[in-house]
């Protein structure tokens, strides 16, 4: 299990932000945008919980998955105070994100695994006891980016490596077929930033107790 000791070593949103090697600009541009994904009654809900939760985040600068997720939880850690936020990068904290990684599999969801799948978006009460973890993305937009491969592929018969694993793939073909995955409209981009929402709200109602489970 994730120790607090490993928590607190981690990045604060700001020290992250500051660092990013690779991706800055879409995580600002799209820090800016989460506000599109909070409403006002998921804002009373994260700021009513009755003890502040550590939020550990094992991401990764350049990974599309975190770029699209982790600029919504660090805007909503930053809005409502309840959140204790904190992140890691493989390069320099492999093993709290392997701990983190070890609790998100104890779960037993589904893609834990078959080895480490970024970003995990861990949430933790304040003496680190695992509440939930949000790994990779929501089972509905993985179904629905399988789909999008799926009809990519069949439409482009002349891409011969296209039915491929990604990592046999040409560099021109992943980064086809990737644009055409994780493509979103600004619309769609907000539908399921909101169902992200939605659903770590769900992994913080249906813990029973939290303030019991912090005493």
């Amino acid at each position: 299990m994730t120790t607090l000791r490993q928590f607190e070593m981690g990045l604060r949103l700001e020290q992250y932000m500051a660092t990013m090697a690779q991706g800055k600009e879409n995580f600002r541009a799209n820090f800016v945008k989460a506000t599109e994904a909070l409403s006002a009654d998921d804002l009373a809900f994260f700021r009513g919980l009755p003890i502040p939760i550590n939020v550990a985040v094992a991401t990764e600068d350049a990974n599309l998955d975190a770029l699209r997720d982790v600029p919504i939880i660090g805007r909503l850690s930053a809005q409502v105070r309840t959140l204790v936020l904190r992140l890691f990068r493989p390069t320099t904290h492999a093993d709290v994100i392997q701990a983190i990684a070890q609790d998100a599999s104890s779960l037993k969801m589904d893609g834990t695994d078959g080895g480490v799948r970024l970003p995990i978006i861990a949430f933790y009460t304040p003496e680190m006891q695992l509440i939930g973890a949000h790994v990779c993305r929501l089972p509905e937009l993985s179904a629905e980016m399988n789909r999008r491969r799926s009809a990519w592929i069949e439409s482009h018969p002349e891409v011969l490596d296209a039915r491929e694993p990604m990592e046999k793939m040409t560099p021109i073909t992943r980064t086809r077929l990737t644009q055409a995955m994780y493509a979103l409209t600004s619309e769609e981009r907000a539908m399921w930033g909101r169902l992200t929402v939605q659903y770590w709200r769900r992994i913080l109602r249906e813990t029973s107790s939290l303030s019991s489970r912090s005493n």
